[in-house]
C-alpha cells in the first residue's frame, strides 16, 4: 500500500506540473496552446583545422549516421509544434571564400537532413559565423534551408529576414541579431520588427547572440543587456539568447522571460569540450520549452516555460582533455541538478526563481500572464 501511495503522489505531482491542453489561467480559458523548443548554439560542420581528424564532427558522422546528432532528442522535437535553433556556420561545400578568422564553420550542405530528421524546423542566422564564407557560403546556407522547407531568421548588414509560424490562425514571430555594432543597425532591428507587424503576428520572440564567450559572469558584458533591452523595446514578448556558450540565468521581467544563455547544444565546431571561466565543462546544456497560451480569438494570454535539462557526450582522452561526441541527452539526477544550479545561481534583479526539476518531466515553471497593455 504504501508503494501504491508513494506512485499516487509522484503522479499527482507529475500531473500538476504538466501544461494542459485547455488551461484555467485567471479565469480565463485558454482554447489554444502552442509548444516551441529553442536549443543552444548548434554548429553542424567544422572548422578546416579538424579536417581529416578521427575526433572531429564530419568523422562521428560518417560512422554513425546523419542522425546521430540529434537522436536521443529528437522524441522531444517531434512532439512539439516548432523546434528553433541557433545554426552558427554554413551549409557549403567548397574552401573558397573563407573569412580571415580564427574560426570559421563549414557543413556539407546534406548536413541539413539532420535538421529535417529531427524535426527541426526553423533556425536563426543573427550570428558571428553564418558569414564564414562570405555572401556565397549565406547564400548555399538560406537555399538550402529554403529547399528543404526549413525557416530562417536573422538581421545584419548582409541580410535582413523574419519568419511567422503560423497555426490554428495564430502567428508566432522570430527575429535575431549578433551583438557586434548593433547599435550602428537600429534601422535594420526596427525594420525587421516592422517586418512582422505588418504580417500581423500575434506574438514575437526575439533570438539576441550576444555576451561573452565563456563567461558566467553577470555583468551583461559586450553590451548583451543593451541589445536585450532594445528588442524588448522594439516589441518582443520573449527572448532566447545565446553565444557564450555556457549556460546563464533567467530574467523574469513582468511578462516577459528572458533566458540569457542555453549554452552548446550540438556543437561541432569543437572537439575538445572547453571549460568556462569557472573551470567548469560546458557539456551542460537545456533544451527551453515554451507553452504559449491564446483564447478562442487568439488573444495572447502567457506562458509557462518548461527547462528540459541535457548533457553533451563526452569522454577524457590520455592527455585529460573532454573529447565532444556531439550528442546531447535528456540529463537526470546528478546531471540535471548541476544545469538547474547553472541557472540558479545567476543572482542579478530579476532573475527567476526556478521550480524544482521533476525526472521525465522537466522543470516546469509557473505561468506568466501577459499584460493588459501589450504592444
Amino acid at each position: 500500500m504504501r508503494r501504491i501511495a508513494s506512485f499516487l503522489l509522484a503522479l499527482i505531482l507529475i500531473l500538476s506540473f504538466l501544461p494542459s491542453g485547455v488551461a484555467e489561467m485567471g479565469g480565463v480559458q485558454a482554447a489554444k496552446q502552442i509548444v516551441i523548443s529553442f536549443t543552444g548554439d548548434c554548429t553542424l560542420g567544422i572548422d578546416d583545422r579538424e579536417r581529416g581528424k578521427a575526433t572531429s564532427f564530419d568523422a562521428f558522422i560518417q560512422q554513425y549516421g546523419i542522425d546521430y546528432p540529434f537522436e536521443k532528442v529528437r522524441h522531444i522535437f517531434e512532439n512539439d509544434d516548432l523546434t528553433a535553433i541557433n545554426l552558427e556556420g554554413t551549409l557549403y561545400n567548397f574552401d573558397a571564400n573563407r573569412a580571415q578568422k580564427t574560426y570559421a564553420f563549414r557543413g556539407d550542405t546534406s548536413y541539413v537532413e539532420m535538421l529535417k530528421n529531427a524535426s527541426i524546423e526553423a533556425c536563426s542566422l543573427g550570428n558571428n559565423h553564418s558569414m564564414d564564407y562570405g555572401m556565397p557560403g549565406l547564400q548555399s546556407t538560406t537555399e538550402t534551408l529554403n529547399a528543404n522547407g526549413i525557416g530562417w531568421f536573422g538581421t545584419d548588414d548582409a541580410f535582413n529576414q523574419t519568419f511567422v509560424f503560423e497555426k490554428d490562425g495564430i502567428k508566432i514571430g522570430f527575429v535575431s541579431m549578433y551583438e557586434s555594432g548593433w547599435w550602428n543597425k537600429l534601422g535594420l532591428l526596427s525594420a525587421a520588427f516592422e517586418q512582422l507587424r505588418a504580417q500581423n503576428v500575434d506574438l514575437i520572440i526575439g533570438c539576441p547572440h550576444a555576451g561573452i564567450e565563456y563567461d558566467v559572469r553577470y555583468d551583461r558584458g559586450g553590451g548583451q543587456d543593451k541589445l536585450v533591452q532594445k528588442m524588448l523595446d522594439f516589441g518582443c514578448d520573449l527572448i532566447v539568447g545565446n553565444h557564450p556558450h555556457t549556460i546563464q540565468g533567467i530574467r523574469q521581467d513582468g511578462d516577459k522571460t528572458v533566458l540569457w544563455s542555453l549554452g552548446n547544444f550540438v556543437f561541432g565546431g569543437n572537439s575538445e569540450i572547453k571549460s568556462n571561466h569557472m573551470n567548469e565543462p560546458t557539456n551542460y546544456t537545456y533544451i527551453a520549452q515554451f507553452t504559449l497560451s491564446f483564447d478562442e480569438n487568439n488573444k495572447y494570454l502567457g506562458h509557462q516555460l518548461n527547462i528540459i535539462p541535457c548533457v553533451v557526450a563526452c569522454e577524457k582522452d590520455k592527455g585529460g582533455k573532454l573529447r565532444n561526441f556531439y550528442q546531447p541527452a535528456p540529463a537526470t539526477g546528478r546531471d540535471a541538478e548541476t544545469v538547474m544550479n547553472a541557472i540558479k545561481r545567476d543572482r542579478t534583479p530579476g532573475n527567476l526563481n526556478l521550480n524544482p526539476f521533476i525526472e521525465g518531466v522537466g522543470a516546469v515553471q509557473d505561468f506568466v500572464p501577459a499584460s493588459f497593455f501589450r504592444y
